[in-house]
């Protein structure tokens, strides 16, 4: 989603349709935590906010409502789902958090499942943190998969390759989010608190559907490579379909720190 030496947008097509759909159902699945994150918060009307890693838009619609499209700026390596937030009035830009100038200056920075993707993460933080008004807020949400809690012990052989083939080929580092809030104290801010939120994966619900969909971004280089097997394929993605099926072994850690005034 945000570019670096290696980078999301060069391995997965973000105009492919089934990208657009998997990340519909992303957004069906982790858009409460993320509005119950920045309605505790506090955020009103005339707050000036960065969408880092915008996706498909809906966090950056969610800042909209709340502070004003025109005080919203939504970014991205891709911005090709993001026309419907401009013609909204939200300011749609293409930038790289890690090498592009400073978009503006916030009360608020998020970004969602972004960070872990991004091989200079620590220095994105920082470069976040100093966007910041005195007093604002930046929000990182960032996701990690916890095999131990599979249901089904081919979904855990999966997860555990899932994470290997994109720290390989992307940068991922998919512990990265068990370590939040602390790369946001060692960027300077303070106030800082973090909460995790494990998802419940219901066979056949949008979370299964969207992490069967995960799965299948990898599927032909774990396969080549030999990190899991198509029989574990096949029964992770029976287990995905089946309703008797639940597991938690999917969490999204959400950190916040404050800019000192």
């Amino acid at each position: 989603m945000v570019s670096n030496t290696r980078n999301w947008t060069s391995y997965v097509d973000t105009k492919a349709r089934a990208e657009h759909e998997r990340l519909a159902l992303l957004e069906e699945v982790f858009d409460p935590f993320t509005a119950r994150l920045l309605d505790r918060l506090g955020v009103r009307p005339g707050w000036d906010c960065l969408e880092v890693g915008a996706g498909a838009g809906s966090v950056a619609r969610l800042l909209a409502e709340r502070a004003g499209p025109e005080h919203v700026v939504a970014t991205d390596m891709a911005v090709d789902l993001l026309t419907p937030l401009a013609d909204a009035g939200v300011r749609v830009l293409r930038h790289d958090v890690t090498a592009d100038e400073a978009p503006g200056e916030f009360d608020l920075i998020h970004a969602r499942m972004v960070l872990e993707h991004v091989s200079e993460r620590e220095k994105a933080v920082r470069r976040m943190a100093s966007w910041l008004r005195p007093g604002g807020v930046l929000v990182v949400e960032s996701a990690t998969p916890v095999p131990e809690l599979a249901g089904h012990v081919a979904v855990a052989r999966c997860l555990t390759a899932l994470g290997e083939i994109l720290g390989a080929s992307v940068g991922t580092d998919p512990g990265w989010a068990r370590r939040l809030p602390r790369p946001l104290e060692d960027a300077g801010l303070v106030d800082c608190g973090a909460e995790g939120y494990a998802v419940s994966v219901r066979g056949g619900s949008p979370a299964a559907r969207w992490m069967a969909a995960t799965h299948r971004l990898v599927e032909e280089p774990a396969l080549a490579r030999g990190v899991v097997s198509r029989a574990d394929l096949t029964a992770a993605y029976t287990a995905y379909a089946d309703p008797s099926y639940v597991d938690y072994a999917w969490m999204v850690v959400g950190a916040h720190g404050r800019r000192p005034t």
